[in-house]
């Protein structure tokens, strides 16, 4: 299949392909700054096959580094900036990553990672020693105006977090992508005059999904460096937004500040997911009107599994065309409607596997269905509504906090002998994360040591936000943790 950038660039030359700031591209001129960037990374050394890590906030280098990266049939691993050291080495090393692609504000953060076996480049200039600026490797564009792609080659690792232990890199191929650019363009339509506000991360599966629909569909993306309401209130207005992804807490916060923003925009969608939507939030958006598409989806399944269409008078989620699914017990069998079980999903937007990770690939993929650990319930009309995400997963403004990451790290503390984490609701973030523990004998432990403790291990987002010290935690005859019952456990 041809280069979805380079066949954009021969077909909509003039058509504007990406705005960030007050500065903005053509597909003609993307196309170039992408074989520039694409000569930069063949020249410093980077080849077919490679793993490739980007540790970057959004900036226009990140859009052109997934289309040079692809352009070179290398593998992009994105990487969460907000991570640690400790959870940053831990996924460089896991899938395998040859260089690491920083700029200014991350560079010290690459510097950490850099070993023997992978070298750091940085599209900024830096004065660190070991970072390599990417704009010394120059050579001629010429050469990398337009590749070849395969479908069934691997574009990206995308970690994901799961109810237990580390996270997962879902291997996610080009055919990934593209089926599901066509599924979502088969719910929610497209506009030759669509213009995609992307405001959520580049290094969620969310984000580089729009990168590649807006190039396959011909549209524009406009890029925000983050989520400040005040900014996308009015890049809703100054750049005639159509299309806008969120995730429910950024919702809220507009609702809050800038409700007329929303409701005076040409916003045709607001593919709103991420995190369950709360029912209050939802009766807004229908008092006002308001676009809403709730949709479903995971890393694994390359973004969207399940969306509801703007205007559907159906409450729950429908499957998109390409996705199967069924409600299976825990022995695979199929659930009758109305009865909720796991939701199984098949089709081409299923990852390959989980990078070094072939026993829980053969779990996570049994039987050609991917088990999603979330449980569900269709209704007699073939809707879905998600009844439990993951039912140990935190989800806090959209970021997934899994309990045994936290609680390994509260167990290295001293005046720790037991520790359990929950989820805990919250106005703002829909939950956060909290921790009940048992103390070591004659240990007394202070939520302020604890806190810190957690900082130098985790992201801010996975430090829990309260501390309760219990006698004993709920467990089962087996010895298994009951984690629903821990908000009925009191502290003592």
């Amino acid at each position: 299949m041809f280069d979805w950038l380079a066949h954009r660039a021969n077909v909509s030359p003039q058509k504007v392909a990406l705005i960030a700031g007050e500065r903005g591209w053509t597909y003609k001129e993307l196309n170039q700054l992408v074989a520039g960037m694409a000569g930069q990374l063949a020249t410093a050394g980077i080849e077919a096959g490679q793993h490739v890590a980007v540790l970057m906030p959004n900036r226009v280098e990140v859009v052109c580094l997934i289309h040079a990266l692809a352009r070179l049939q290398a593998v992009m691993v994105p990487l969460n900036i907000r991570l640690t050291a400790d959870e940053l080495h831990w996924q460089v090393h896991q899938a395998d990553c040859s260089f690491i692609i920083c700029d200014a504000q991350t560079e010290a953060q690459a510097v950490s990672l850099l070993d023997t076996e992978r070298r750091v480049l940085s599209v900024d200039q830096s004065q660190k020693p070991g970072i390599e600026a990417l704009d010394s490797f120059a050579s001629d564009s010429q050469d990398w105006q337009s590749r070849f792609l395969d479908l069934e080659a691997i574009q990206g690792i995308v970690f994901t977090s799961g109810t237990t232990g580390r996270p997962k890199g879902a291997m996610l191929t080009f055919g990934n992508h593209f089926w599901g650019a066509t599924a979502s363009a088969y719910r929610l339509g497209t506009d030759p005059a669509d213009r995609w506000l992307v405001c959520m991360p580049l290094y969620h599966v969310g984000g580089i999904a729009i990168i590649f629909r807006c190039c396959l569909y011909g549209t524009t993306v406009i890029l925000q460096s983050g989520f400040e309401p005040s900014i996308v209130s009015q890049v809703l207005q100054s750049q005639q937004i159509t299309l806008v992804s969120l995730v429910p807490t950024m919702l809220l916060r507009l609702l809050e500040t800038h409700r007329e923003s929303l409701t005076s925009s040409q916003l045709r969608c607001i593919l709103l997911g991420g995190a369950a939507t709360q029912p209050s939030l939802l009766e807004q958006t229908l008092a006002l009107n308001l676009p809403v598409a709730t949709t479903y989806g995971l890393t694994e399944a390359t973004s969207q599994v399940a969306t509801r269409a703007p205007g559907d008078g159906c409450v729950g989620l429908r499957p998109l065309v390409c996705s199967q699914i069924r409600i299976a017990d825990g022995h695979d069998r199929d659930l009758p409607d109305g009865e909720p079980g796991e939701l199984l999903v098949r089709g081409p937007t299923v990852m390959r596997e989980y990078v070094n990770r072939p026993e829980e690939t053969a779990r996570v993929l049994g039987g050609g269905w991917l088990h999603t650990g979330d449980v569900a319930v269709r209704a007699g009309d073939g809707s879905l509504e998600i009844l439990e995400r993951r039912s140990d997963l935190i989800i806090s403004g959209g970021e997934n906090v899994y309990p045994s990451e936290v609680e390994q790290v509260l167990l290295a503390h001293p005046t720790v002998a037991e520790a359990a984490v929950t989820g805990i609701d919250d106005p703002d973030f829909g939950q956060r994360a909290a921790a009940w523990l048992v103390p070591r004998a004659g240990a007394k432990p202070d939520p302020e040591q604890l806190r810190a403790h957690c900082r130098e291990h985790l992201a801010a987002y996975k430090v829990p936000v309260e501390f309760r010290t219990v006698s004993t935690l709920p467990r089962n005859a087996a010895g298994k943790l009951l984690r629903r019952q821990l908000t009925r456990v009191p502290a003592d």
